[in-house]
């Protein structure tokens, strides 16, 4: 008998079937690609007990976690990922820890991933639509490339402690978060994440409460320690620094300086800053402060802050987008018509539903006519040309969806998504609240 395994999607619920070695207690979450950019590969997720641990072949991105398994105060989370063969792109794979509600819309956790390229980073989720990217995609010799069988082996550790988070990789600690337990939620339930065209086997996989520090080496010397707080903020000291207040009586105020800041912080609204311990008195700080409030906050500690999230958790130190033109606010109408339509065909076509097929491809065709007629009119022939075969591609699939003839159709959309990803690498720009614009529009 088959498990089943509840998989609740933005706006919808489905219900999918896991193999028949699929473990016990075991449960899976889908993270559908809506990007027609970056679609999903066709095919059904496969998550199995394979020798002492498992495996994931995901055409889709996945969280898998046993409720069985939480962990609370000082911990730690290990687990070794063999990746069995290169993605065609780049894609992320590791730990997942402090999840919460992880079946329903108001999900929760943090993930520690690497990936083929040799990097790493840190992300959180926050419900079905929010995620934010807390540590960003950092190289390091730690991480450990595919070798010439197309395999990398990487083991990876989370440990939390009351003062900080540690991130390691085969031993070498690629970043300590001081405070980030005051920014992120770390108890509760840990599995893994797997993203989508990938082929993971995961071994040892285990929590256990943290014994004595142990020694380990740094990938970036003394720069590898990064101070998560999160609190609300105070005085105003320049266009780029400001006071964040003290959690409790016994802390002190910060001192918080970024290179840019994109508007003003608003004083008393929550603030999440990332970013480096300084000293005071560094030229990085002073330089920042006039000379009277630099004498006034002497002696107070200190954050180079690498980003500033504000209460909506925009980073304030990226810049915002400019005002859309008619142009801009016309070409995002379409992308969002775009992405839901090409999410609801992908699955159209996975549950065979030629009605469905039918009605999205006829969407997508329509809505690409007028994308190309956008982009001619801009006199961009590269960006009416990709329209136009996005166009021609969902026309295929409107015809052989009526047929169910699988193979056209699924070929029609990956050449549709390849498309759409050309053109948005050459003419899409996304800014740190999440609006787009036309690159080389101005």
């Amino acid at each position: 008998m088959k498990r089943i395994v509840f998989l609740m999607l933005i706006g919808s619920v489905a219900i999918i079937p896991l193999t028949a070695q699929a473990p016990p207690g075991w449960m899976v979450r889908a993270d559908n690609s809506t990007s027609a950019s970056d679609p999903d590969a066709p095919g059904d997720i496969k998550f199995v007990a394979r020798r002492s641990g498992f495996r994931a072949t995901d055409p889709r991105a996945a969280v898998f976690w046993n409720p069985a398994n939480t962990i609370t105060g000082d911990y730690s989370l290990k687990g070794t990922f063999t990746l069995l063969e290169p993605s065609n792109h780049t894609n992320y794979y590791g730990l997942v820890f402090g999840g919460s509600q992880l079946d329903g819309p108001a999900q929760q956790y943090v993930y520690f991933l690497v990936a083929q390229d040799g990097t790493w980073l840190v992300k959180r989720r926050d419900g079905d639509e929010t995620t934010q990217t807390v540590l960003p995609k950092t190289a390091s010799n730690a991480v450990r490339k595919p070798d010439a069988s197309g395999q990398s082996v990487n083991a990876l550790e989370v440990r939390v402690t009351a003062a900080s988070i540690e991130f390691i990789v085969n031993g070498t600690v690629v970043n300590r978060w001081s405070g980030a337990a005051r920014a992120v939620r770390t108890q509760g339930t840990y599995g893994i994440r797997v993203n989508h065209f990938l082929d993971v086997q995961i071994d040892g996989l285990a929590a256990s409460a943290a014994s004595e520090p142990e020694t380990r080496s740094t990938s970036n010397g003394p720069d590898v320690e990064t101070v998560a707080l999160t609190g609300t903020a105070g005085a105003t000291l320049s266009p780029v620094a400001f006071v964040l207040n003290p959690q409790s009586d016994s802390d002190p105020e910060t001192v918080v300086v970024a290179r840019t800041l994109s508007q003003p912080i608003e004083p008393n609204r929550l603030i999440t800053v990332f970013g480096k311990k300084a000293t005071f008195d560094s030229g990085m700080v002073t330089a920042r402060l006039s000379p009277d409030l630099a004498t006034k906050y002497r002696g107070r500690p200190s954050v180079l802050a690498t980003a500033v999230l504000s209460q909506t958790m925009v980073d304030l130190t990226k810049p915002l987008p400019p005002p859309a033109t008619v142009e801009e606010d016309t070409l995002d109408g379409l992308m969002k018509r775009i992405a839901p339509a090409f999410a609801a065909l992908r699955q159209a076509i996975d549950a065979q539903n030629a009605d469905t097929v039918r009605q999205q491809a006829a969407i997508l065709a329509q809505t690409f006519t007028e994308v190309e007629a956008l982009w001619a009119a801009k006199s961009k022939s590269d960006a009416t040309t990709w329209a136009r075969n996005a166009r021609l591609q969902a026309e295929v699939i409107l015809r052989d969806g009526a047929s169910n003839q699988a193979a056209p159709v699924r070929a029609a959309l990956g050449a549709l998504g390849q498309q759409c990803q050309s053109c948005h690498a050459m003419y899409r720009e996304q800014f740190a609240n999440g609006a787009f614009r036309i690159k080389n529009s101005r």
